[in-house]
């Protein structure tokens, strides 16, 4: 059975641990535990889905800076790509988003060639809106570009009453 909730402090290793997945490396951000503590007690939301009581995924939410009424979606990882709970948290995400956040858009950031990510984005809902380019640098110095998708608060509920 699969629940969603609040991650707290003591959620850490296992948030760090889903961050850190097979084949993340270059598409997940990856955080101290010091720097999760701090985002933790300062603006950011985690949120869990645990599966028969197990973390299987993670997403954090923030204030998004240049919109009103919006939230970033800054990071989301599961520990199986391919067994549905990536859906599973996304949709858990944008219903605590809209409903009890109040958000009125959702936006993310996805590199330009993480293209089952963009695809659970769109399925999703999620619009691509452009390509924020050269925005992160790589280990090696180099930079690589995103696109910036949101969803927003009309064409969610639109999704989620229809039959």
């Amino acid at each position: 059975m699969q629940t969603f909730r609040a991650a707290g402090p003591l959620d850490i290793p296992a948030i760090m641990r889903l961050e850190r997945g097979d084949g993340f490396a270059g598409l997940v951000g990856r955080w101290s535990a010091e720097e999760h503590a701090r985002a933790m007690a300062s603006t950011s939301e985690y949120w869990l889905l645990l599966d028969a009581g197990e973390p299987v995924g993670f997403a954090m939410l923030q204030e998004a800076v240049l919109a009103e009424a919006c939230t970033l979606l800054r990071r989301i990882a599961v520990a199986e790509p391919g067994r549905g709970l990536g859906g599973a948290l996304l949709r858990e995400v944008l219903r605590h988003g809209f409903e009890a956040r109040g958000s009125h858009r959702i936006e993310l950031m996805v590199y330009t060639d993480n293209a089952r990510a963009r695809a659970a984005y769109a399925k999703a809902g999620f619009r691509e809106e452009g390509i924020l380019r050269d925005i992160r640098r790589t280990a090696t110095g180099g930079f690589r570009s995103m696109y910036l998708m949101s969803i927003l608060r009309p064409e969610w509920d639109a999704r989620a009453t229809a039959p």
